[in-house]
């Protein structure tokens, strides 16, 4: 009985990914990613990170959808971001305490994020967990999500 109702719960886990990143016509698929690519990338245009964040699909109550995968990983200034199966490199174009956004001109994509609640934070303040509205906006999609964001800071 354990081994089908994993298996169960696993195939759910994924239909809510796909329920929860679903797009509207001819647009690409939000597909998760590992952090180890997107620091590849990151370090393959000669750049060290010092902060980082990881965010992964939550429901409504911001609780992460098992099994925990990344959709969008943000490392110092640059977001990244798996679309119709290609990382996308997004760069910072706002930032304030509680929001940020980002853009690939080439793509005309843009994303961002508003950060509704802040805890678990490290002993001198330095990173934290979060729950996050977060956004999406490509030429032909547009879609809305929430996520928990995973050891966010130094």
């Amino acid at each position: 009985m354990k081994p089908r109702l994993n298996a169960l719960l696993s195939s759910l886990s994924f239909v809510l990914l796909g329920s929860a990143c679903s797009t509207q016509g001819n647009s690409p698929q939000l597909g998760t990613l590992s952090y180890e690519e997107a620091l590849q990338a990151y370090h393959g245009s000669g750049r060290d990170e010092i902060y980082r964040c990881i965010h992964e699909l939550a429901n409504d109550q911001y609780q992460v959808v098992p099994p925990a995968k990344p959709i969008a990983i943000v490392i110092d200034d640059v977001l990244y971001l798996k679309l119709a199966g290609t990382l996308t490199e997004l760069t910072q174009i706002r930032l304030d305490e509680k929001s940020a956004s980002f853009a690939d001109a080439s793509t005309a994509t843009e994303a961002g994020y508003t950060i509704v609640k802040q805890f678990n934070f490290s002993e001198y303040r330095e990173s934290d967990d979060r729950y996050v509205d977060f956004w999406i906006n490509t030429p032909t999609w547009k879609q809305q999500l929430r996520t928990f964001g995973n050891r966010c800071g130094i």
